[in-house]
């Protein structure tokens, strides 16, 4: 590692700003999940946003899970704001939340097999999660390996 620290370039800040926005995202959906009752998921419901046996899911979701939902978003918006301010910390956190997201999708996929109540679109986004949970961790790596962070 050097102790010198390069300018990273203009598309880095535009990648930076696009995973900042897709953290606080994750921020707003975490406080929305955890702030749903059964009126707001009757509501997803009656709007045909979720199937009745998904929002039953989520109403039921273990308490574990949603805490891991919960560090998988709050790492990842940090490690986003870490490539903002240039630290290297960014690393480390992207590395817990992929962590996270992994074992998040362990639970949905192999453990309460939500997938089979899920619409295409809700698993089509748990792939983009973690498809951007690993371009994020690469793109850290990246970051701090041309010495655009310090």
């Amino acid at each position: 590692m050097s102790d010198t620290t390069n300018k990273p370039p203009i598309w880095y800040w535009i990648i930076t700003v696009i995973l900042l926005l897709w953290g606080l995202m994750g921020i707003w959906i975490f406080y929305d999940f955890i702030a749903s009752t059964p009126e707001t998921m009757a509501k997803y419901v009656a709007d045909g946003a979720f199937s009745q046996a998904y929002a039953d899911h989520l109403m039921t979701t273990p308490a574990w899970a949603t805490a891991i939902f919960g560090l998988a978003v709050f790492t990842g918006a940090l490690g986003a704001l870490c490539l903002v301010m240039r630290r290297p910390w960014s690393v480390p956190l992207y590395m817990l939340s992929l962590l996270f997201i992994v074992i998040s999708h362990i639970n949905t996929f192999a453990m309460a097999k939500a997938h089979k109540i899920m619409a295409g679109g809700q698993i089509g986004m748990e792939m983009v999660v973690l498809a951007l949970g690993l371009f994020a961790l690469w793109f850290a790596l990246t970051a701090k390996r041309k010495n655009w962070l310090s």
